[in-house]
């Protein structure tokens, strides 16, 4: 291999790690403002304090990271360049580090990343005692120990930098502090330990000393190894009761510490990723926090609504038993929880204010088998200016309470909402219409077969459907190649055509930066497929379809050497400089 291809394969790396840590840095903001073949995370995470936010975990394979730098196009690879700029700028430039130059020579096959809370604004902790604040370190293995000593022991100031050494429990820790931020930097065991701040070091070589890190999180080994896969890219663990707090820390409401503990029965949710020629594969786990009051119940009865569903259908989401699903979610949840999406007395009450119907006692009753809701675009035939219509499904427990149901919300649309109620034939079969008086809203219901019981809203689509689609959803390319988890039976699914939806302004989304549009510029498809495999955890598996045009990524150059200040400072506190620890196998 010419040497500049070498260089540029390692700058791609380089960067490419950058940005995956910076882009995961933002979202969370946002939300709460080697050779081997196989990627190895224990060793990183052991690092990382037990009540850690957030892992990320990255390979610095060289094949991989050129290959993923081939997916996208143009409008998204200009953003995922800005990034790689910004990283390299703010994160390793400024204070005199370059990937290429200072780590790539000795890093290992993965890069950490976590997100840690602040002990220095304890101060300032919420009624709940939560700590808002959080900080961001990167543990990199070393590989060749003798480079990775020269790196940090050697290191040059940046002029504009102040250099300060000190010293916790035996480990040496150096800080470089601008006006703009500070990096503290040491060596500790196997691992160069980088940081936001010297306090977020100092819980990184407590946690290497004896204390308690992710590796001891309830359940953390067991659900790791039900995801293990051969080759992968990424490694992702979101701690749920500490994002939980964090939430709710910043919610403008006041959460009681009983619906806290309530809203934090969830201990983990984790998957790994995988490059594939497509896109990415993620195989994960969600898992409950040991001897839960609230347990899952084995019960995977998902359809395969897409049987049921035309080929150009454009979202679809499905489930195993909707009565079980709300039952969980209002135990999960409180009216007095700011945390809930949406608050089951809003249902209750807006369901039984438009339909007249209860929901517990005349939908839920006999709503105990799977169910599916998707999006279907209109026929070319059909003269509406609805561009695309609602299909709701589902398989009833007892048809004859089903029929009840809607022979009453017949009745009430009909006297309350002053719609034109109708028996008709479509096809063949015998449907319900509703046609509102001003030409708006429309709707069909019926029965696709013996117990699936169907309803449409918006445009007229029941035609797609009934008594089956002429072709099918099962029949979709882009479909198959986004469903196609080894979970069987299943729980659920979902699906969603992202280009001629989200890309095509097709569904009403709430404001999206130009990174975010970017990001799903640069998609075709997502697929999600779920599974409960016993009382405590569920599997899933997640596919995005990427698309690759031809090009690559462009990378930022090498940074200029920036001038070293002629004498480093040391902090008035620091402890005698230990020899650094021999190397370990």
């Amino acid at each position: 291999m010419a040497p500049k291809y070498k260089q540029r394969r390692r700058m791609v790396v380089g960067v490419g790690v950058a940005a995956i840590l910076a882009v995961g840095a933002i979202a969370i903001g946002k939300l709460w403002s080697g050779n081997s073949t196989k990627l190895d995370t224990s060793n990183g995470v052991s690092l990382l304090p037990q009540d850690t936010l957030l892992s990320v975990s990255i390979s610095t394979d060289l094949e991989r990271w050129q290959q993923f730098s081939e997916f996208g196009i143009p409008t998204s690879r200009g953003v995922f360049e800005q990034q790689l700029a910004k990283f390299q700028t703010d994160f390793l430039t400024a204070y005199g580090y370059d990937y290429l130059r200072d780590i790539q020579p000795w890093v290992g096959k993965q890069i950490t990343l976590g997100y840690l809370d602040n002990p220095a604004a304890s101060a300032n902790k919420s009624p709940s005692g939560v700590i808002p604040n959080r900080q961001t370190i990167a543990i990199l293995p070393i590989a060749d120990r003798g480079a990775a000593q020269k790196a940090v022991e050697q290191h040059q100031t940046p002029i504009d930098a102040n250099f300060v050494e000190s010293n916790h429990k035996g480990v040496a820790i150096r800080e470089y502090k601008r006006k703009a931020g500070t990096m503290a930097i040491a060596i500790v065991d196997n691992f160069v330990a980088i940081a936001t701040d010297r306090a977020s070091l100092h819980r990184v070589i407590d946690t290497q000393q004896g204390g308690k890190s992710l590796l001891a999180v309830p359940g953390y080994t067991k659900a790791l190894s039900a995801i293990e896969i051969s080759r992968p890219f990424a490694q992702v663990y979101v701690n749920i009761p500490v994002a939980t707090a964090v939430a709710a820390a910043n919610s403008p409401e006041t959460l009681a510490a009983d619906k806290l503990a309530q809203a934090q029965i969830q201990q983990g949710i984790a998957a790994n990723a995988t490059l594939e020629t497509e896109g990415i594969a993620w195989k994960g786990i969600s898992w409950l926090k040991p001897n839960p009051k609230q347990k899952l119940v084995v019960e995977n009865q998902g359809r395969d609504f897409a049987a049921n569903l035309p080929v150009d259908t454009l979202v679809m989401v499905s489930g195993g038993n909707l009565q079980r699903l709300w039952q969980d979610y209002v135990r999960s949840t409180d009216t007095n929880n700011p945390l809930a999406p949406v608050k089951p007395a809003d249902v209750v009450k807006n369901l039984d204010s438009i339909t007249g119907l209860d929901l517990e006692s005349e939908i839920l009753n006999w709503s105990k088998g799977a169910f599916g809701v998707a999006i279907v675009p209109k026929p070319a035939k059909i003269d509406t200016e609805i561009g695309a219509g609602l299909v709701l499904m589902q398989q009833a427990s007892d048809r004859s309470v089903a029929e009840k149901a809607f022979a009453k919300l017949d009745k009430t649309m009909g006297q309350k909402q002053a719609f034109k109620i109708a028996k008709a034939k479509l096809n063949g079969q015998d449907v319900t219409n509703w046609t509102s008086p001003l030409n708006g809203i429309a709707a069909t219901h019926g029965w696709l077969d013996r117990n699936l019981a169907f309803i449409t809203l918006g445009a007229p689509v029941a035609g797609s459907i009934v008594p089956q689609p002429q072709q099918r959803l099962a029949e979709n390319a882009l479909f198959q190649q986004s469903i196609r988890s080894n979970l069987n039976p299943h729980n659920g699914q979902f699906f969603i055509d992202i280009d001629r939806t989200i890309n095509a302004g097709n569904l009403p989304l709430p404001y999206l930066s130009p990174e975010v549009k970017a990001g799903f510029q640069a998609m075709r498809s997502l697929g999600v497929t779920s599974a409960i495999l016993d009382e405590s955890s569920n599997r899933f598996d997640l596919f995005v379809a990427l698309k690759k045009v031809p090009g690559v990524a462009k990378l930022p150059a090498a940074p200029k050497v920036i001038k070293s200040s002629p004498k480093p400072s040391k902090s008035p506190s620091v402890a005698p400089k230990t020899a650094p620890s021999s190397n370990r196998s």
